[in-house]
């Protein structure tokens, strides 16, 4: 008999677009009840699921409308003594914003409208590109990581941007064409404005290097630190 996350992956298999993956798993999960979505985070947290349906549950996760659905597999796995897969689904308190962050100058003497800075997130030019990579609102980030000439790089010096609202790192990780990059994600998970049940979600998906690098490094949040530590140990023991 198929586990969840074998049978997730068929379903998946012949959609070989991540949006429409990630749409499917989206889906998926809105009718999935706790115990499959704890099934599903275990086996993550053992390394047996297919990286890319565990990789696509997790962002899903990440996002506000499966908050309810999070909360109550959180529940099911702590009940079910899955301690490790509990702390990964359980949601955190909101933590205090970077407050106001400057606008960059775009050298036209006066400061742009949000609709203006909006519709330059839109054009291809890079010396544009340049100027609004370094514009701190959500809305005009979430427009950037749709536009066609943005590179990885950019993305990954977007993700690695401090200090930074964190809504324009949740964006990062609802945008799949980014959020499945392995160096977008290491930067979100490294950098302290990301909302740490975005972060916590994220560390399965590293590699045992990275997950080292993350239990060594002495400014990460200590959630982040202990449970890179717990699943490189529990990858030795595989």
């Amino acid at each position: 008999m198929l586990s969840h996350a074998e049978d997730l992956q068929r379903r998946c298999a012949s959609l070989r677009d991540v949006p429409l993956r990630l749409a499917f798993v989206r889906d998926w999960l809105r009718h999935a009840g706790p115990d499959v979505v704890v099934d599903v985070v275990v086996g993550t947290v053992a390394g047996s699921p297919r990286e890319d349906v565990g990789l696509l549950v997790s962002l899903a996760l990440c996002e506000e409308s499966f908050g309810a659905l999070r909360d109550e597999a959180a529940r099911t796995a702590s009940e079910r003594g899955h301690v490790l897969a509990a702390q990964l689904l359980g949601r955190h308190p909101p933590e205090e914003g970077p407050g106001e962050l400057r606008v960059p100058d775009f050298g036209r003497g006066r400061p742009l409208t949000l609709g203006e800075r909006k519709s330059l997130a839109r054009r291809r030019d890079r010396q544009v590109l340049a100027r609004v990579l370094r514009d701190p609102h959500p809305e005009v980030v979430r427009i950037l990581l749709g536009n066609p000439a943005l590179t990885e790089e950019d993305v990954v010096r977007l993700a690695a941007r401090r200090p930074v609202d964190p809504k324009a790192l949740t964006a990062i990780v609802h945008e799949p064409k980014w959020a499945v990059r392995p160096h977008v994600r290491r930067a979100i998970v490294q950098n302290p404005w990301t909302p740490l049940g975005v972060a916590m979600l994220l560390v399965p998906h590293l590699t045992r290097p990275e997950l080292l690098e993350l239990e060594r490094s002495a400014d990460l949040r200590g959630p982040l630190r202990e449970m890179a530590a717990a699943l490189r140990r529990g990858a030795s023991a595989h």
